[in-house]
C-alpha cells in the first residue's frame, strides 16, 4: 500500500523543466572562483561520458598538451566513439596548425572530424563558437575553448543547459556547419525556418542546477544571415539587454574594439553603452590587459571618459611554474543588467565577432541566474588583479607568446 502511495506521488509530481548550470574556469593560484559556479573539467567529463547515442562538438580549435587536464577530456571523447556513440567534431581552418595535432588520434578512435573554413564559406570571419551537444538532450556553451589552458590557466564562463529545445537549436547550427564543412552551400543551409526555437519571444523556463529557483532563458546566434531563420542574433540580444537596463550594467570581456568594418568604424555597441550611461545607468566593465597597448586601447580609454562609466583592466599573475604562452588572461564574455538579466556569449565585443563570425549566446532572465554573474563580477571588480584604466597612460602590449 505504501509503495502504491509513493508511486502515485511520484507520478503526480511535475517533471523538472530545463536546467541551467553555470560553469567557471578558475586560473590556478588566483583568488577567483565563485562558490555558486561549477568547474568545467568535471562538467565536461560528465556530459561526454554520459552520452549514449550522439555527441556533436563544435570548437574554434583544439590545444592539448601531454599530461595536462584536457588529455582526459579528449580521451573521453574517443571512448565515446569506441563505445558506439556517433561522435562528430568541427574545428575552424584558421587554427588548423594547432588543432591538427589532436585530429588524427580522434579519427583513429572513430570520431568523424571536419574542418570548416568559415571565412570562405560562412560569414567572412571565423567559427568562434564553443559548444557541444549530447544525445540531443543537453548542451554546453561558453567562452572556454577546447584548450588545456582554458581549464587551468584562463578565467572563463559558460553554461550547461539540460533541454531538448536548446539541444535542437544548437543541433541546427551544428548540422548546417557540418554540411558547409562537407562542401555544401552556406546559403542553402540557412534557408529553412526553425521550429519552436528558444528565443526572446518564446523563452524556456529552467531551474538553476541543484535548486528550486527558476528563470527563463533564450538563445542567440551569429552572424546574421548564417543562422536558421527565426533565431535571435547575438548582437540584437545584447543591444536589447543594454537598452532595457535601468540601474546597472556590469560585464567582462577579453577585448573591446570599434575596429574598421567596411569603410567606417562600427559604433553600434559603443553607442548603446554610452546612451545607457547618459540616461543614468551605472556602467562597470572589466577588460583584459591583452586589449591594451598602442592603438588597440583607444576605444577603451575613450569609453572610460564617459560619465557613469567605470572601467578596470585586469592582469592575472603568472603561474609559479613560469610563463605559459596564451594564458593567464580574462577570457570571459558576459553582461548583467539590473541584477535581473544575464548574457553569456562566446564572442568578444567587436565587429569581427558579432558581424562576421560564428558565435552563440544565452540570455538568462531572473534574479537567481543574474546573481551568479554578479558574484563572478564582484570577485573580479573588487579583487587584486583589476585596476581602473588610466586614459593618459601609455600601456605596453602584454606578452602572449
Amino acid at each position: 500500500m505504501i509503495k502504491i502511495f509513493l508511486a502515485a506521488i511520484f507520478l503526480a509530481a511535475p517533471l523538472r523543466a530545463a536546467e541551467l548550470q553555470f560553469v567557471e574556469s578558475v586560473p590556478e593560484e588566483t583568488v577567483y572562483g565563485s562558490r555558486i559556479t561549477a568547474r568545467p573539467w568535471g562538467v565536461w567529463l560528465e556530459i561526454i561520458k554520459s552520452a549514449k547515442k550522439t555527441l556533436d562538438i563544435e570548437q574554434f580549435y583544439i590545444a592539448d598538451q601531454g599530461g595536462e587536464i584536457l588529455e582526459s577530456v579528449l580521451e573521453a571523447v574517443k571512448d565515446a566513439a569506441r563505445r558506439g556513440v556517433k561522435t562528430r567534431f568541427i574545428v575552424d581552418s584558421v587554427m588548423l596548425k594547432e588543432s591538427g595535432k589532436s585530429l588524427p588520434p580522434l579519427r583513429e578512435a572513430g570520431v568523424d572530424v571536419r574542418v570548416i573554413n568559415f571565412k570562405k564559406n560562412g560569414g567572412g570571419g571565423v567559427q568562434h563558437a564553443k559548444f557541444f551537444i549530447a544525445d540531443k538532450k543537453e548542451v554546453f556553451v561558453g567562452s572556454q575553448n577546447f584548450d588545456w589552458r582554458s581549464l587551468k590557466h584562463i578565467h572563463e564562463l559558460g553554461v550547461r543547459i539540460k533541454s531538448e529545445r536548446a539541444a535542437a537549436d544548437f543541433g541546427l547550427v551544428f548540422e548546417s556547419d557540418w554540411a558547409i564543412a562537407g562542401g555544401k552551400s552556406a546559403k542553402k543551409m540557412f534557408s529553412k525556418k526553425a521550429k519552436n526555437p528558444v528565443t526572446a519571444a518564446s523563452p524556456e523556463e529552467a531551474f538553476i542546477e541543484s535548486s528550486s529557483h527558476t528563470v527563463t532563458y533564450s538563445l542567440a546566434f551569429g552572424p546574421a544571415g548564417f543562422i536558421p531563420k527565426g533565431f535571435d542574433t547575438e548582437l540584437e540580444a545584447m543591444l536589447r539587454l543594454i537598452k532595457a537596463a535601468k540601474k546597472t550594467l556590469r560585464g567582462q570581456v577579453m577585448t573591446y574594439s570599434l575596429a574598421e568594418h567596411g569603410s567606417k568604424r562600427w559604433a553600434g555597441l559603443d553607442e548603446a553603452i554610452r546612451i545607457a550611461a547618459v540616461r543614468g545607468v551605472k556602467v562597470e566593465l572589466v577588460f583584459a590587459d591583452w586589449g591594451m597597448g598602442g592603438k588597440a586601447d583607444r576605444d577603451i580609454k575613450a569609453l572610460a571618459k564617459t560619465d557613469n562609466i567605470s572601467i578596470k583592466i585586469a592582469s592575472l599573475p603568472q603561474h609559479s611554474s613560469g610563463f605559459i604562452p596564451f594564458s593567464r588572461v580574462e577570457h570571459l564574455k558576459y553582461l548583467v543588467a539590473d541584477g535581473e538579466t544575464g548574457f553569456i556569449t562566446t564572442s568578444n565585443w567587436g565587429p569581427g565577432y558579432f558581424l562576421t563570425s560564428r558565435g552563440a549566446a544565452v540570455v538568462i532572465n531572473g534574479a537567481h541566474g543574474a546573481q551568479v554573474l554578479e558574484d563572478v563580477f564582484g570577485l573580479t571588480w573588487n579583487g587584486p588583479y583589476a585596476q581602473p584604466v588610466d586614459p593618459l597612460k601609455d600601456y605596453q602590449p602584454v606578452k602572449r607568446n
